[in-house]
This record gives structure tokens, sequence and C-alpha cells, in this order.
């Protein structure tokens, strides 16, 4: 049975009384293997209190994204969270196989260079065990750098086709990290509160022609649309039962593959992704209520 994990990512900055962190790196699970699964954390503490999300195997087929919650102590130094609800995951429905992390450590938050590392428990939606193992993540302002080191030196040599050099320019390893992607014959499952959602679609990059049909139920809802920078917003009503949403590219416009960004409202949540598929590939979102 595959256990599934999410990922925590801490990025700070300073608004009012409230700062948020980002931190990237993996979880290490107990066990013969070790297995290595992607973590993300992205948090806000409030008077030593936390509140946020964290994301397991980023861009991978079982990637899933949860609402965290915890405390942290600024003269103790320890900080807990743990895993709560589910708020998408590209798994199967079945709330049995979710392992949720729960963690309990020492960490600086005042010094972001520092490597968050420790061992953490895991425990079904019912409370029992599952598996556990060791959270090791590092601040996302420190692979900034190293990520801003190595584009500098890519842009300065002369071993690098500029093909490359422009690819690396406009690309962002952590931007590409930081937004679901789903390709081919991939769903994912959104979990909302509301009767109603509003849907948002453009290209948030250069426009090149990507055409796409969008259909709810099996009922197409967007025929021949032209992505273009401009946002498109719907709003649906949903059924009390599943309610899927499928995306089609019809082309792959004038640079190679087709992709859109997609942002999903519900009430004050967000959830943005974006799509990349070949001409006549398909991919789906289905959006279930609580």
């Amino acid at each position: 049975m595959k256990k599934i994990f999410s990922i925590i990512i801490l990025t700070s900055f300073f608004s009012f009384s409230q700062t948020k962190y980002e931190f990237f790196g993996t979880l290490k699970l107990n066990g013969k293997n070790n297995t290595l699964i992607s973590y993300r954390i992205v948090f806000s503490e409030t008077s030593g209190k936390i509140k946020g999300y964290s994301v397991t195997d980023l861009s991978g087929n079982y990637e899933t994204k949860n609402e965290i919650s915890g405390t942290y102590n600024s003269k103790t130094k320890e900080l807990k969270f743990k895993e709560e609800d589910i708020l998408y995951t590209k798994s199967e429905l079945k709330e049995e196989v979710f392992c949720f992390v729960n963690f309990s450590g020492k960490y600086n938050l005042s010094n972001l260079d520092a490597k968050l590392e420790g061992a953490f428990k895991g425990f079904y939606k019912n409370k029992t065990k599952c598996i556990d193992g060791t959270l090791i993540l590092v601040g996302s302002k420190k692979i900034e750098k190293k990520i801003n080191k190595y584009t500098n030196k890519v842009q300065k040599s002369k071993l690098f086709s500029k093909e490359v050099k422009e690819k690396v320019k406009q690309s962002s390893i952590l931007d590409s990290l930081k937004v679901n992607t789903l390709t081919k014959d991939q769903n994912l499952n959104v979990f909302v509160n509301s009767n109603e959602i509003q849907v948002e679609i453009w290209d948030a990059k250069i426009e090149d022609g990507d055409k796409i049909d969008v259909f709810l139920n099996g009922r197409r809802i967007i025929d021949n649309y032209t992505v273009t920078n401009k946002k498109k917003v719907f709003t649906f009503k949903l059924n009390d039962e599943k309610n899927v949403f499928r995306i089609e590219a019809i082309n792959e416009g004038e640079r190679k593959l087709n992709t859109a960004m997609m942002q999903l409202i519900d009430k004050d949540r967000t959830f943005e992704l974006t799509t990349n598929l070949k001409k006549g590939e398909k991919t789906s979102i289905t959006v279930v209520k609580k």
C-alpha cells in the first residue's frame, strides 16, 4: 500500500505581526529501502501559532497538498506541526492510504540558512500509526541563492547554446515546483466547501495559440478556446456528488506542448495548477464537496 505524505515549504517575509516561511526537502521513510519523497512546507507564524500547508511528491503522480497547523515557542525554539485535512491529491480517494506527518523538533526561525531536520511520526486519519521517518528541509531563500548562482554561470558560459540559455533564463526551478502540473490522463481530486466554484483560465507565459476544450461531467462548457494572457472567468454550481472537469488539448500552438494556467477558487481558498499536454491529450480535475 502506498503511503501518501505532504511536503512543507517556508518562505520568509514580514507583514504586520505575521511571518511566512517556506522550506523544500525530503521525507526519508523508515524501512529497508529508506524511500525518499520530495516535500515542501509553507506556513505563517503569528503569536506562536502556525498555519499553512504541506505538499508531498512535488510534480509526481501522487502529489498531495494538506492543511497544517502547529505551534512555535520562540524561547525554547520548539517547532511543532501536523498535517490535517487534504486540500487536493492526485492519488485515489481512499482515505485509509493517507499517512499524515506529525513533526516536533528544535529550529530557530530567525536563522533560515540552517537545515530543518528531525524525526517525524505518521498517523492515519483514525489516529492509528502508519510509517515514521526523518524530515530534512532547507529554507527556500538559501535554495534560490544556489539556483541564481548556477543560472549566472550558464549565462556566462560558452558551452551552452542560446536555446539552453534562454530556457534557463526564463524558467525558475522553484516556481515550477510550486505549481501543480497535470499531464496526460492524470486526475487531480480537489476538496471544497462551497456549493459553487470559480474557475479562471489563462496563459501565464507567452501567448502561442494554444487551444483547449473543457468539459464538466461530460458536457462541453468551453469550445475551441484560445488561451491568452487575459483570464477567462467562469462560475459553476456543483453537484452533491463528484464534479469532473476534463481539459483536452486541440493543438500545441507555436511552442511545444499545450499549456494553460487554471485557478479554482473556493471562497477564501485558491487551487492553482497548469496543464502540460500534447495535441489530443486530456487531463481532468475532480471537484468533491466536503
